[in-house]
């Protein structure tokens, strides 16, 4: 697993390096936060800084992942899960603030040549107005995604979570309408003196947002279920919905960036035509690299780069969704480290009781697992776990807690996977695998239950 997650937090560097390192690229007259004027997007000076950014932003990648290879030394898995999430906000800190100083810089730069430009007054072109929206993707395309959800549910109702999964769905789908509503509401964008390229641009804008929306609707529901097929329904066609279910990853992936720079690309082509370009003194508000402007009521801008939309931190909503991803990110942190305390710093974090009506199976952040003695069909110390994957739980190189599928059967395990000596419970619709830190606890186990037995 160490390697797994090492390789893991090297990928988000680079992902994370070469996302950033794009708004080096020219975009809507932009490098790096900063307007420049059509003519010296070329100059020496400013293509010299700009790959200069590039190359810090994947220096930087590489040192903070040669760091994070103290993560292959052989660690408890407390320890383990600390580093990771300090390791992964070193990263993300460390190409923030270098992202900042290269904004810093660009700035000087134009000051330092008075290349400023002068804010053009804001130009409003009521026939762009009304039509703003009318090569905006029509919302009924998510009733598809609505329906596509239902129908994965009925095949899957019998599953245990299913309900909870589709209702999961159903929020994540209205979350994909509501960044199809901020898009509709997307203010147009008069760049130049030539309202027909002004239009083409907003039309870009308002389309290919909105289709990315819509796209991400009707994958969703597939995503999510294909792996719950994959364990319970369908499990002789594993290896075929494990395929299908990579594949449609990375045609995620690959697609939305496609996508997106195809878009970036066309606007770029347009504003290439037009005779001028309009600054509206946008700069100020990205000097952080995020969009914070009082003045503007709008909750979703889209970025500078053209990948993205984000918010604006103004905004009492956008303070909200920072103050919500930094919650997220410090509770995923919690869930994470202090299971892995208690399992590693505890003398005993699995335990059982046995009596005459029922074992009672319990462990850290776990539900007690009540097995009637009269359910039991067989009991047994076994010495390794047979084959399979996580349906509901968490797997380390240390630990097993949770549901899983073992030989194509439910099982709920509380393993030390180091034990020698494993009890298995097995009953008509699942096994049970428990083991204590000291293997005699599980013998004593195991005798306990099969003396009640007889």
């Amino acid at each position: 697993m160490n390697l797994i997650m090492w390789i893991i937090l090297v990928s988000c560097n680079l992902i994370l390096a070469f996302t950033l390192s794009l708004a080096a690229e020219p975009h809507n007259h932009v490098i790096i936060e900063n307007t420049f004027p059509p003519s010296k997007l070329t100059d020496p000076q400013v293509t010299g800084l700009a790959k200069e950014y590039r190359r810090r932003q994947f220096q930087f990648a590489l040192l903070v992942s040669a760091v994070e290879a103290v993560l292959l030394l052989p660690i408890r898995d407390f320890w383990f899960m600390l580093l990771f999430f300090m390791m992964l906000f070193l990263s993300i800190g460390t190409a923030y603030f270098l992202q900042i100083r290269y904004i810093r810089k660009m700035r000087q730069l134009i000051e330092d040549n008075h290349w400023q430009l002068e804010e053009a007054p804001v130009q409003i072109n009521t026939q762009l107005v009304l039509k703003k929206n009318e090569k905006l993707v029509s919302w009924k395309w998510f009733i598809l995604a609505v329906l596509l959800n239902g129908g994965m549910f009925f095949l899957t109702r019998s599953i245990s979570g299913s309900f909870l999964i589709f209702l999961t769905i159903l929020l994540v789908e209205a979350l994909m309408v509501w960044g199809w509503y901020f898009v509709g509401r997307l203010p147009v964008r008069a760049l130049t003196s030539n309202q027909e390229i002004n239009r083409q641009y907003n039309d870009l804008t308002k389309y290919y947002w909105s289709f990315l929306m819509v796209v991400a609707g009707g994958l969703i529901p597939l995503m999510v279920y294909l792996p719950l097929l994959s364990m319970d329904l369908w499990q002789d066609q594993f290896a075929l919905l494990t395929t299908l279910e990579v594949a449609l990853l990375l045609f995620i992936v690959i697609f939305t960036f496609g996508w997106l720079m195809a878009l970036r690309g066309k606007q770029d082509k347009l504003l290439a035509q037009a005779e001028d370009f309009r600054y509206q003194g946008d700069d100020y508000y990205w000097r952080y690299g995020i969009y914070y402007n009082p003045n503007d009521t709008r909750f979703l801008v889209p970025d500078r780069i053209g990948l993205n939309l984000t918010f604006n931190m103004a905004t009492t909503s956008g303070k909200v969704m920072l103050g919500i991803s930094g919650v997220i990110l410090v509770v995923a942190m919690i869930t994470s480290t202090v299971p892995m305390y208690i399992l590693d710093y505890h003398p005993d974090p699995f335990v059982y009781s046995v009596d005459n009506q029922e074992v009672t199976l319990d462990g850290p952040f776990l539900r007690e697992r009540q097995i009637p003695l009269d359910d039991i069909q067989q009991v047994s110390l076994v010495e390794e776990l047979g084959r399979g994957v996580k349906t509901n739980g968490f797997a380390t190189d240390q630990y097993a807690m949770g549901n899983f599928r073992l030989s194509g059967r439910a099982s709920d395990l509380l393993v030390i996977k180091a034990s020698q000596s494993i009890l298995k419970i097995e009953t008509s619709d699942r096994d049970y695998y428990f083991t204590s830190k000291k293997p005699q606890e599980t013998e004593e186990a195991y005798r306990e239950i099969e003396q009640v037995l007889k």
